[in-house]
């Protein structure tokens, strides 16, 4: 929790460029989940400007969202978006969340009411603040995060972040 508290505030206290380099998010994508079984990785290698520890803790936050609080199969996407954006999206098929709480999600120690949660590998059980993160990390690299509809059960967290 203290560790996720003191990443947040670093965000606020760094500027956006002081530690990007050029990212290849695909192959940051398939090496995050190449631990998980039920997982799959598709899409395209868009390279963006960005900080590859904060993109590398915004994945393994999403997959862990998807672990926790989803079902597999979770699918991972790297594509291009809107006016050239690279779309990063996380697809899961669990019980997914109500379009009341779609934003909600993103807001610091936010829980979805009733949901059942999973411990993760490191053993502790969430604290509200991943998907937040999630966002925040986003905006640092001129992005954003959102939680789209889908078809079927589920919940799908789209990133956007700008290309090169």
């Amino acid at each position: 929790l203290i560790e996720e508290i003191l990443l947040a505030s670093r965000l606020d206290a760094v500027p956006h460029s002081q530690s990007f380099e050029e990212v290849d998010l695909l192959a940051l994508a398939a090496e995050e989940t190449s631990r998980e079984k039920s997982c799959q990785v598709q899409g395209e290698a868009l390279l963006l400007k960005g900080d590859p520890r904060l993109l590398r803790r915004m994945l393994r936050n999403l997959l862990d969202n998807a672990r926790r609080y989803g079902a597999p199969p979770v699918s991972v996407s790297i594509l291009r978006g809107a006016q050239g954006a690279i779309e990063l999206r996380v697809r899961d098929h669990g019980p997914g969340v109500s379009e009341a709480e779609r934003e909600r999600i993103f807001e610091p120690f936010y829980r979805v009411a009733g949901a059942v949660s999973s411990q993760s590998a490191e053993g502790y059980v969430g604290t509200g603040l991943g998907l937040s993160l999630v966002r925040r990390i986003a905006r640092h690299h001129g992005g954003d995060a959102a939680c789209v509809a889908v078809q079927g059960p589920g919940t799908c967290i789209v990133v956007s972040l700008p290309t090169l």
